[in-house]
């Protein structure tokens, strides 16, 4: 990227009119989410469709594991991104120059120690997560040959975070497309073709990472990153770690704690249902992933606008930026939310053909997805403090969301109820947490007001 079109993105983005941003950068942002989301969708489509019951099940208890290995690169990528993006409006070149060496080093050391611990203890996990019998074998399988391919996932997922603090977003899309297309293309070889099972399903996302990461690292070696950067110089930089484990934390933090609150939901599906009950958790969770895709989109696109422009103390476009981008999330997933709530058959058949859901499917479903409009303002309002630097405040609201408040209403509510317990004790405590968020966020604004008037 030269620098003038770096230099006009950034002014765009500290001036231009903040709709126009909004949608400028939303778009690209949500359709790469959305590629990237395709993926573990992908993954349970084929096992659904091509391979049977069984083997959706055990992707589905595994899906919470591989996000693990995602969580680690958002570890160094949100971290990065967040620290750049701060670096660029404040114009502080030094730190802006060792980014790339520091998430290089940093991505190989974690991908190498995760690696051999997943494939080592990939059954353990299985077993954990509520596994057993063909349905853990099956979770198994996935899962041992997914880990494999950790250290590409992570360095191309650090990359892209780093590409869109740039202003880049677009072109993280293409690069998020390109995973995606090879993803589909090899599962439908690996498992319609050569009928490699739930092996080959894992196998097709691991070459697709693999080319992902490769794509990735060529922008930034062949110059066209804003970043300078010298190979023969890959290093930690020490002074970077703090500003960027303080926020990259919580983005671990997130899968790590979501992990813990599937783990309990899964074997608490296990004690109070059956195998099929496990497999329609997991497609109602894949329908929800994709519903999520637009808040996530709108989310990682506000993360340059507000790093950039508090790096540049520009507090009250910070305010307004927020605003603008949570309140048209919300407008935009109204309309999906409403056909989700109309419809709930037409969207879990498409992962369980042939399936007649009961009456208590249908409302667990509905009860899953009752907040979704709200999602934007608590999405945005995290995105807020950990592109200000100020990642405990998310870490806390996690921790606080996944262990303090979910897993005890799940499992108070699945003793009082039964298995629909476990669903309605997840909306009481997103519907706690999304308070806390609104809370905190108003809080914050009250600080940047103040540092406004200093």
């Amino acid at each position: 990227m030269t620098l003038q079109k770096q230099s006009q993105i950034t002014n765009e983005i500290l001036q231009g009119d903040l709709i126009k941003l909004m949608f400028k950068l939303s778009i690209p942002s949500t359709l790469g989410i959305l590629m990237l989301s395709l993926n573990t969708f992908i993954d349970a489509l084929f096992a659904g469709r091509f391979i049977g019951e069984t083997a959706l099940a055990g992707i589905s208890l595994a899906l919470p594991l591989t996000s693990i290995v995602n969580g680690f690169g958002l570890l160094v990528g949100v971290g990065s991104a967040s620290v750049l993006s701060r670096a660029i409006g404040s114009g502080d070149i030094k730190t802006q120059s060792k980014i790339f060496g520091n998430l290089t080093v940093m991505g190989v050391a974690i991908s190498l120690f995760i690696t051999i611990i997943g494939y080592k203890f990939g059954e353990e996990l299985i077993l954990f997560m509520g596994g057993s019998g063909e349905v853990a074998s099956e979770g198994t399988k996935y899962f041992k040959t997914y880990i494999l391919g950790s250290v590409f996932l992570i360095i191309a997922e650090a990359c892209i975070e780093v590409i869109k603090s740039e202003g880049e977003i677009r072109l993280s899309t293409i690069f998020n497309w390109v995973f995606v297309i090879v993803n589909i293309l090899l599962n439908y070889i690996f498992t319609s073709v050569f009928h490699w099972g739930t092996q080959g399903i894992a196998l097709a996302t691991v070459v697709a990472m693999v080319v992902y990461s490769i794509i990735n690292l060529a922008y930034f070696i062949s110059g066209k990153s804003s970043i300078p950067v010298n190979l023969k110089k890959l290093a930690i930089a020490i002074y970077l770690l703090p500003p960027i484990l303080s926020v990259g934390i919580s983005a671990l933090f997130y899968p790590a704690m979501i992990l813990v609150q599937e783990a309990v939901m899964f074997n608490l599906i296990s004690d109070y249902g059956k195998n099929s009950d496990i497999a329609f958790f997991g497609a109602t969770m894949k329908v929800v992933s994709l519903v999520f895709i637009p808040v996530v989109g709108f989310a990682q696109a506000l993360q340059p606008v507000i790093g950039m422009n508090y790096g540049s103390k520009n507090y009250s476009r910070v305010k307004k930026a927020y605003l603008i981008f949570a309140i048209i999330g919300v407008i935009v997933l109204l309309p999906i939310w409403l056909l989700l709530q109309l419809s709930p058959s037409t969207f879990l058949g498409i992962i369980l053909p042939g399936i007649n859901f009961t009456k208590d499917d249908i409302l667990n479903f509905r009860v899953l997805n009752m907040l979704t409009p709200l999602w934007p303002l608590a999405y945005c309002g995290n995105t807020l403090f950990l592109s200000i630097g100020k990642g405990k405040i998310v870490l806390l609201a996690i921790f606080l969301k996944s262990i303090v408040l979910n897993v005890p209403m799940m499992l108070l509510l699945s003793k009082l109820i039964g298995l629909r317990g476990i669903y309605f004790g997840s909306l009481f405590a997103d519907t706690l947490f999304m308070f806390l968020v609104f809370i905190l966020t108003f809080i914050e604004f009250n600080n940047l007001s103040k540092l406004k008037l200093i």
